[in-house]
């Protein structure tokens, strides 16, 4: 599986790398992305995806019955279950039957602050995002394949966390059908090997994958090499236009005091919600500190369109950081997915330095 590839893109969840020119023209076959698992239950290169798609829907399905939210806490240091967790959302999450409809909505959030539903289907694309104030309602035919969707809803974090779990629950599933996903019939431990194989594809092997051509709408969204490796590194991501991150942050390693960057604000969508964060995590890629975390709210802005945050230092706009660490910038909502995967490129050539 060695195959020359880059990701940008965020999202879930969420795992990252480091952002380069794609090196492969593979295009994804339809008939391929679409094929049934039940006609090859070994898994491969041909239906790994879906595989691993079948792998969280049947965990979605035992956590909770079909139709039903799954509302998560917002990740700590002392809760953290993945590694290179997101602390700009709490998540929720639900297994969809949408074989006679389903209607997914949000009501308007009072403050403003992002909030959406992320509708994954079989084959793993992202077939509707719904944001707050608005609904969707979606059947088979809005689908590239099965009777089921994943939702993958992400809320701000806001300053009232009483706010932000009842803008959790405020968000509203009505399906006309409540039948129980059946498993495919993929065997769990050669799901989570040929997984195993993607990822050191690119820890190991330096793969370098493009999320901009894994996480898609749609099969020609997508080609075959970063499909199947997005689906093993983070699957559920959101596609470009929606969300974006780095790998890494130049310079990150080291626990000096008085560490220091600063880089321009990106063009997001700010009245829609959109925003930007750097989230740190120790050498081995959890979250290792208290203070780990910086939105955009807490960075200093400079005034001349850029913003600084700082790495153990005595300022409010710092983080902590280890021996070792590494972090990653987020951004919500580009305005154009192009230009920031343009943004991305030059962010990553800023290095930290020593404050004077």
């Amino acid at each position: 599986m060695k195959i020359t590839i880059k990701l940008i893109a965020l999202t879930l969840v969420l795992s990252t790398l480091n952002a380069c020119k794609n090196k492969s023209e593979s295009k994804t076959d339809t008939n391929t992305i679409e094929q049934s698992a039940s006609e090859a239950l070994k898994v491969t290169e041909d239906n790994y995806v879906q595989a691993e798609t079948d792998w969280n829907f049947n965990i979605q399905q035992k956590a909770k019955p079909i139709n039903t939210w799954l509302h998560k806490e917002p990740v700590t240091m002392k809760n953290q279950t993945i590694i290179r967790s997101n602390a700009d959302v709490v998540y929720s999450l639900a297994l969809v039957d949408v074989s006679e409809g389903a209607t997914f909505s949000i009501p308007e959030r009072k403050n403003g602050s992002l909030q959406m539903m992320q509708l994954i289907d079989e084959n793993h694309f992202t077939r509707k995002v719904v944001f707050a104030g608005e609904s969707a309602t979606l059947t088979p035919k809005d689908l590239t394949g099965g009777n089921y969707v994943y939702i993958l809803a992400r809320t701000r974090i806001s300053d009232d966390l009483e706010e932000t779990k009842a803008a959790q629950k405020s968000m509203v599933i009505e399906a006309k059908s409540a039948v129980p996903y059946e498993p495919k019939g993929f065997d769990s431990d050669e799901v989570e090997a040929f997984r195993n194989e993607l990822i050191k594809d690119v820890t190991v092997d330096h793969l370098e994958i493009l999320g901009a051509k894994g996480f898609g709408e749609k099969p020609s969204d997508v080609d075959k090499v970063n499909y199947l490796h997005v689906a093993a590194m983070g699957w559920g991501g959101l596609p470009p236009k929606y969300a974006q991150y780095t790998a890494l942050i130049k310079g990150q390693g080291s626990d000096a005091k008085n560490q220091t960057i600063t880089f321009k604000k990106p063009d997001l969508d700010y009245e829609k919600g959109g925003f930007f964060s750097i989230t740190t995590y120790n050498a081995k890629s959890w979250i290792g500190e208290e203070n780990f975390y910086i939105s955009m709210d807490r960075m200093k802005d400079n005034g001349d369109g850029t913003v600084t945050v700082d790495f153990n230092s005595d300022t409010k706009y710092s983080v902590d950081v280890s021996e070792g660490w590494n972090g990653t910038l987020r951004l919500y909502l580009p305005k154009d997915a192009s230009e920031t995967i343009e943004y991305i490129n030059d962010f990553v050539t800023i290095p930290i330095t020593t404050k004077k």
